[in-house]
């Protein structure tokens, strides 16, 4: 768990390293540091418009939506969960909100609609795969093709119009911020704290790490499972509210994909599918990689599909990755560059 290897971090010796400062953790995440570095560094060679407050504007708008979505399923995975119905809800919610628009409903009703639809979705998901044992996979796998499905049908098979509704939220400033940056920074920060600071997320740990364990240990598993599972749809009802805000219109196609880039984004960060770990800063530094490489390849004129084929290369990198994890050999090569680094590796 996170507060663990913290104070395992603390309690170690420092060397003379030139990282002798540096906890762990930060270690870890390195190598997506200075992927991030990367991309950016190319792209600001092929053109001027990457480095400028504009571009900065578009890329947090455009990392927005995934970033909540992201931080939820980071939760999720934590508990050693995840849900594939999260970009077909998302899109479902941005529609519902727009036909609400349509029919003359403000934003408060639009807000209080969408969250509610949301939670009750992530209740009745959470409760399925809690008191029944479902596996996730195959539910959420199956909710996605409902919410899809509902999407299409209430939008008539096209985008809704909405007007204004939400454009502050998706497209405007907020102290001089893009808004829907601000939004997510909140949302990061809440949700790290909860994670590091709260019963349910240490029980999300302790869950993810052995479930059995977790329950002879007295953890209420069925509660941390469905509490998860409403947080992070929830996260997705924002989400789906910032879409809407975006692009101005109810799309039922419009969280396509959102649920594996939020994945691949989580795994990134250093979230394990078998459940035991994640980070909010390593998620953060995974959307933000994700959305660099989209911005990137858009500036540099690179054709959109080419997108799709860049985010499943890093998914399969994001798995292959988490797999050297399980098999103990990221540790080892990590121990070897911490001594070389001058720190030296402590048995486990």
């Amino acid at each position: 768990m996170n507060a663990v290897a913290d104070s395992e971090t603390a309690a170690q010796p420092k060397s003379g390293g030139p990282l002798r400062w540096l906890p762990r953790s930060f270690i870890s995440l390195l190598p997506l540091i200075v992927a991030l570095i990367a991309v950016g560094a190319y792209t600001a060679s092929q053109t001027d418009l990457f480095l400028t407050s504009q571009n900065f504007s578009t890329l947090v708008q455009q990392i927005a939506v995934l970033g909540v979505l992201a931080t939820g399923t980071t939760l999720l995975l934590a508990a050693g969960m995840f849900d594939l119905s999260i970009g077909a809800l998302a899109a479902l919610l941005s529609v519902i909100g727009a036909k609400l628009a349509v029919n003359g409903s403000g934003e408060l009703t639009i807000l209080l609609a969408c969250m509610g639809c949301a939670l009750v979705a992530g209740v009745i998901t959470g409760s399925i795969v809690a008191l029944l044992r479902v596996g996730p996979f195959i539910l959420t796998l199956g909710a996605a093709s409902v919410y899809a499905s509902l999407a299409l049908v209430l939008a008539g098979g096209r985008p809704v119009p909405a007007s204004d509704t939400f454009a502050t939220l998706g497209l405007g400033d907020w102290f001089g911020l893009p808004s829907a940056g601000v939004v997510l920074a909140g949302i990061l920060i809440l949700a790290a704290l909860l994670l590091r600071y709260t019963r349910l997320g240490r029980n999300a740990y302790a869950v993810g790490s052995s479930e059995d364990t977790a329950y002879l240990a007295g953890v209420p598993v069925a509660r941390v499972k469905i509490a998860l599972f409403a947080i992070s749809s929830l996260l997705v009802g924002v989400g789906g509210v910032i879409l809407l805000g975006r692009l101005g219109a109810g799309d039922p196609v419009g969280g396509a994909g959102l649920e594996l880039q939020a994945i691949a984004a989580a795994v990134l960060g250093g979230a394990s599918l078998g459940g035991g770990r994640g980070s909010i800063l390593g998620t953060l530094l995974g959307v933000a990689l994700l959305g660099t490489i989209a911005n990137a390849l858009t500036l540099l004129g690179v054709q959109a599909f080419w997108q799709q084929f860049a985010y499943g290369m890093v998914l399969i990198i994001a798995v292959v990755l988490t797999a050297l994890r399980e098999h103990g050999l990221l540790a080892h090569a990590r121990r070897a560059l911490e001594t070389r680094l001058g720190r030296p590796g402590h048995a486990r």
